[in-house]
C-alpha cells in the first residue's frame, strides 16, 4: 500500500496534497466566511478560527489512505481549499462520500470541477471504492453542476432535510459508479 503522505495529484492548475499541521495557521484566512459555511455541514463552522482548523485537521488525518482520502488544494503553492472522500460503513464500505470546498475568491473559475474530476480519477485507479456519493444543499446549484459535470447523476431529493441558520432547504443526493 502506498504511503498516503506521499500522494500528490496534479490537475491542470492545482495540486491536491495531504493536509499538514502547518495548514492550521493558514486555514482561517480562507475558511472564515459564512459563504463557505453556509454550504457545508456544521463540521465546518463559522466563525472559523485556528481552533476550528486544528479540529478539522485532526478529522482529516484519521484513517488516511484506507478509509479517508483528504486533500488540501493548492494553486501556485497557495492553499485555496480542500476535497476528499470518506468510505461508507457496514454494508456500504464499497462507497465513499465526496466533499469539497474552495475559498470564495476561487469560485466560478472551473477549479472545483477540475479538482473533483481529479479526485474521481484517483478514487477510480487507487482505491477499491466502487461508488461515489455526494449531497448538495438545494440553495447551492453551482455545486450540483460541478458534480454533474464530473459524471454524477441525481439519485434523489429529500425535501426540507437541511436546516441551517434559520433557513430550510432540500438535500440533493448525487452519485457516480466507478468502473
Amino acid at each position: 500500500m502506498i504511503d498516503f503522505s506521499d500522494v500528490s495529484i496534479h490537475t491542470k492548475r492545482c495540486i491536491l496534497r495531504p493536509w499538514r499541521t502547518s495548514d492550521a495557521r493558514i486555514l482561517p484566512s480562507i475558511a472564515n466566511t459564512k459563504k463557505i459555511s453556509w454550504n457545508t455541514s456544521n463540521k465546518f463552522p463559522y466563525p472559523y478560527d485556528e481552533t476550528s482548523a486544528n479540529t478539522f485537521l485532526t478529522f482529516q488525518t484519521h484513517g488516511l489512505g484506507k478509509d479517508t482520502w483528504q486533500f488540501a488544494i493548492t494553486l501556485d503553492e497557495a492553499l485555496i481549499g480542500g476535497c476528499g472522500c470518506i468510505r461508507g460503513k457496514d454494508v456500504q464500505t464499497h462507497t465513499a462520500i465526496v466533499g469539497y470546498w474552495l475559498g470564495v475568491e476561487y469560485w466560478g473559475k472551473g477549479l472545483a470541477t477540475e479538482v473533483v474530476q481529479a479526485l474521481v480519477e484517483y478514487m477510480t485507479h487507487e482505491t477499491d471504492v466502487k461508488k461515489l456519493t455526494a449531497t448538495v444543499f438545494g440553495w447551492n446549484p453551482a455545486s450540483r453542476r460541478v458534480l454533474e459535470k464530473c459524471g454524477f447523476d441525481l439519485e434523489g431529493v429529500s425535501k426540507d432535510a437541511v436546516h441551517k441558520w434559520g433557513k430550510t432547504t432540500d438535500l440533493w443526493y448525487l452519485a457516480r459508479s466507478l468502473p
